[in-house]
Parts: C-alpha cells; structure tokens; sequence
C-alpha cells in the first residue's frame, strides 16, 4: 500500500514543478510543502542524504521566494545567465562534497546508496539556488540529478518518487525550453527599448 505521506509529499512537489517551468510564484508555497512532508518520506526510507536536503530545500525557496519578488533592486528580476564554467564549478566541488559525506553516511549510519544519494544531495544544492536565483543553466542540472534519483528512489521501491522523477527529468527539458523563450523575449523587448531611448536622444 502506498504511504498517504509519500502521496502528498509527491503531489505537492509535481505541483510546485510544474509552476516553477511557468514562472510562477505560487512555486515556493507548494514546494516548501512537499519538501516539508518530503522530509519524513526519506528519513523512514534511510535516504538520510535525500532527508537532510529537504532543510536546505526549505531555506533555499524561502529565498527564492524573496528574490522573485523584489531581488532586483525592488523588483522582479528578469531570467538570466551564469558562466558555464561556474556552473561546472560548482557542481564539480558539490561532488566532492558528496564523495565526502558518502563515505562518512557508510562508516557511521545504516545509509542506503550513500554515494549516490549524496550526490542527489550536493547536485541539488546547486541546482536549487540557481533556480531561485532565476538562473537558467539551473535545468540542465536538474536533468542530471532527475536521472540518478530515478535510479536511487527505484532501488528503494519508492515508486511514487520514482515516477515523480521521471517525469521531472523529462519538465526539465521543459522548462529549459520555457525559459529559453523567455530570455528571447526579454532581450528583444530591452532592444526595442534601447532604440527607443536613443532614437528619443537623436
């Protein structure tokens, strides 16, 4: 039988997904619910990796939430970019964290997966500020760390999660697209307002 707590957890989560690829502030209530119920899902299934990025989840879209509304010197800000090798940095380093935290969940707890799990961990971190800082390469992050929770929360039959997964990594390439377009947009309407303005100082 399926856990009611996994259920919500899932359902909340799929919701507030879906709304991020929209751009839609309502994201950060319904995340901060499912991360929340999400939380208990994982420290019963001793995915303690998984359990202890709900917190980090938690204060990441509160910020986001923040940002989305009056980060840019009081207001919305619009969609950008970040260097890729930033971007490769950081996951880079977020591994290294994981391969470190792995060894330590295998010495001391009854961890699953630690390895894997970790990297959920660290790769979601990064994935999750970028997105809360509108950032688009947060997507093509998500695609990678979609793939390995697939194969983690199926090994643990998690098959709620796993299905929510799958789905997520295919809403990744979704909102890669969405936001992509965009961005076009974006950077045509500041175009046509530059020319304004200098057509209007000519």
């Amino acid at each position: 039988m399926t856990d009611p707590l996994e259920i919500a957890a899932t359902a909340f989560t799929l919701l507030s997904v879906i709304l991020s690829v929209k751009r839609s502030l309502w994201q950060f209530p319904t995340g901060l619910a499912g991360v929340t119920l999400g939380f208990f899902v994982f420290w019963r299934a001793e995915l303690y990796s998984s359990a202890v990025l709900q917190p980090i989840f938690i204060a990441a879209l509160a910020y986001g939430w923040w940002y989305w509304l009056r980060g840019d010197q009081s207001r919305a800000p619009p969609i950008r970019s970040t260097p890729v090798a930033v971007v490769l940095g950081a996951c880079g380093i977020a591994l290294a964290v994981a391969a470190l935290a792995a060894w330590g969940l295998e010495s001391l707890t009854d961890a699953r997966m630690a390895l894997p799990d970790a990297a959920i961990l660290a790769l979601s971190v990064v994935a999750q500020l970028l997105l809360s800082l509108k950032r688009i390469e947060n997507w093509p992050v998500w695609v990678v760390i979609n793939a390995v929770s697939v194969f983690v929360y199926g090994s643990q039959q998690l098959w709620l999660y796993t299905a929510l997964y799958v789905f997520f990594f295919v809403n990744a390439f979704w909102g890669w697209w969405e936001w992509r377009r965009e961005m076009r947009g974006q950077a045509g309407a500041s175009k046509q307002a530059g020319d304004k303005a200098g057509r209007g100082q000519g």
